[in-house]
């Protein structure tokens, strides 16, 4: 492989890391947010005399946003992964470069 293309390849995969990391982010944030609404619409409808019936329906709800928040979290870990394995694909490419260099001249 062509120092060029290695650079070039660990360069696009920290680019494809950082938008797995910005997306996850934004979903941990709308489950936290929909999660605060929830709390607040059961809080409503206790008032309102609908305990029973608005029990099961935040439990579900916050079962699958805890779901949603756990595939998340994954998601979230698995691009830090991503983009710290790539910066070192750049690292190394960077290094045989330099000694490239360093032996040319």
């Amino acid at each position: 492989m062509e120092i060029g293309a290695a650079m070039n390849s660990g360069l696009q995969g920290m680019q494809r890391a950082n938008q797995q990391v910005s997306q996850a982010s934004q979903e941990i944030a709308s489950a936290s947010a929909s999660g605060r609404n929830d709390v607040q619409q059961q809080d409503n409808a206790n008032v309102n005399g609908a305990q029973t019936a608005t029990e099961s329906a935040s439990e579900t709800s916050q079962s699958v946003t805890a779901t949603s928040t756990t595939d998340s979290l994954v998601s979230l870990n698995q691009g830090q992964t991503n983009f710290e394995a790539n910066t070192r694909t750049v690292e190394t490419a960077d290094e045989v470069l330099g000694t490239m260099i360093d032996t040319n001249a």
